[in-house]
């Protein structure tokens, strides 16, 4: 990654493709805010993603039509969508980005979706909202974006342009182009109903960083049991779609000595015990 003549080095950079065109994307309000906000950012030709930002963060930007198009097989017969989504696990944070999705039509009598692309204003002061018809199914189109999820690829749900823009400034710089916000806290994973062995597994191994669930799924399906995954990270690269970054990250958490940056002050007395509660000692004996 090049600095400027400054010494400054792009924190963001931007697929040149996305910047082509005369008409106003996402990528176009996206660089604007960049600008405002005096985020620095590069755009060149880049082999994964349209945009890739700080801390492992991969975003595929498409619009439904886009996304739809993309499930066409290629001249290899493997649909775009699928080399596109492999390419994104090879990062920590993968986001798709659907930009016009939350302004869609959906009919499911006709088995198809309307997508708005233009609105006029009339002589009268109504709006005339132009469509056109896309004949994927709408529950087509929600299971295919459960595929895409379950395969541990975020996704981003935009209404138009602008709103996306929004969308990708705050995920990109953790700012909110509204207001500053407090710091978000570390999510805690919560995950209900773990009916077996496997599926506590998978959550186990899936709260490392870097690691999701179908990742999870990868390396233990490799190597067969939590602990020889564990004791075996360097081996890690050789599951598709781990690089040396999970790796890294993983043997951070695994490996480096736990020490609380704030220990809560232990009380040593008995008054704030509830009765009946055994305290065991050292010196405690079975009887």
């Amino acid at each position: 990654m090049q600095m400027d003549l400054f010494g400054n080095v792009p924190e963001i950079l931007i697929d040149s493709h996305e910047t082509m065109g005369r008409r106003k994307n996402a990528v176009h309000h996206l660089i604007e805010l960049l600008e405002k906000n005096g985020v620095q950012y590069a755009v060149q030709t880049i082999p994964v993603g349209d945009i890739l930002g700080p801390d492992g963060v991969a975003i595929e930007r498409k619009t439904v039509n886009d996304l739809v198009g993309t499930l066409r097989g290629s001249t290899s017969g493997v649909p775009r969508l699928t080399r596109q989504l492999e390419g994104l696990l090879q990062y920590e944070r993968p986001y798709l980005l659907v930009e016009n999705l939350l302004a869609i039509r959906r009919d499911p009598m006709k088995g198809c979706i309307y997508v708005p692309f233009s609105t006029k204003q009339t002589k009268q002061k109504y709006f005339v909202t132009l469509e056109h018809a896309l004949y994927i199914h709408p529950s087509a189109l929600d299971a295919l974006l459960d595929s895409v999820r379950e395969r541990g690829v975020e996704v981003i749900e935009g209404f138009n342009a602008l709103h996306s823009a929004g969308l990708l400034f705050a995920l990109l710089t953790g700012q909110d182009t509204q207001h500053a916000g407090p710091k978000r806290l570390p999510t805690i994973r919560t995950r209900k109903g773990l009916a077996s062995t496997a599926e506590e597994q998978e959550f186990f191994i899936a709260g490392l960083p870097g690691i999701n669930v179908v990742r999870a799924r990868a390396l233990l399906d490799h190597f067969g049991s939590p602990i020889e995954a564990i004791t075996s990270t360097d081996d890690w690269t050789q599951v598709a779609g781990i690089g040396p970054k999970t790796v890294a990250s993983a043997k951070r958490v695994l490996f480096t000595e736990y020490r609380r940056e704030h220990p809560a002050e232990e009380e040593t007395g008995d008054k704030d015990e509830p009765e009946g509660t055994t305290r065991v000692t050292e010196d405690s004996r079975e009887t």
